[in-house]
């Protein structure tokens, strides 16, 4: 379920369970916040491979539904996931080319102009914030 909120609209939820198939509701959910929003197809782009790699490490390490949420304003397009294993603390590791797996929060880092990981009261957020192309930073 998507729910909108904030003054304008430009803030989106939704609650996914911890299994695969989440990371395609993921994508749907921002796709269609980036299309109402009129976001560009760059940032877009940025913010569907964001929001995968953020929802997939929620399924695979926390292992608890996740609620993913997004809002836009004028720092940009901001992707926060949200699980409820605060212990479960993302760290990003050198580059290791030889390993299968391993690589979603260089990913995030790289397309990213800022994240992080907020824990609050047994939940973690971990969030992104996407630069759109024609603003400044």
């Amino acid at each position: 379920m998507v729910a909108n909120g904030g003054l304008d609209g430009r803030v989106r939820h939704r609650t996914l369970p911890a299994e695969l198939g989440s990371t395609r509701a993921a994508r749907e959910t921002v796709r269609v916040a980036c299309r109402d929003w009129r976001v560009d197809d760059h940032t877009c782009d940025d913010a569907l491979l964001v929001a995968t790699e953020l929802v997939a490490n929620a399924v695979d390490h926390a292992q608890t539904p996740c609620v993913l949420i997004l809002s836009r304003d004028h720092d940009g397009l901001r992707i926060t996931v949200r699980d409820f294993a605060p212990r479960q603390l993302p760290e990003l590791q050198p580059v290791d080319v030889t390993a299968a797996r391993g690589r979603g929060l260089q990913v995030v880092a790289a397309v990213s102009r800022d994240w992080g990981v907020t824990t609050v009261d047994g939940e973690k957020s971990v969030w992104a914030v996407l630069q759109e192309e024609g603003t400044e930073a």
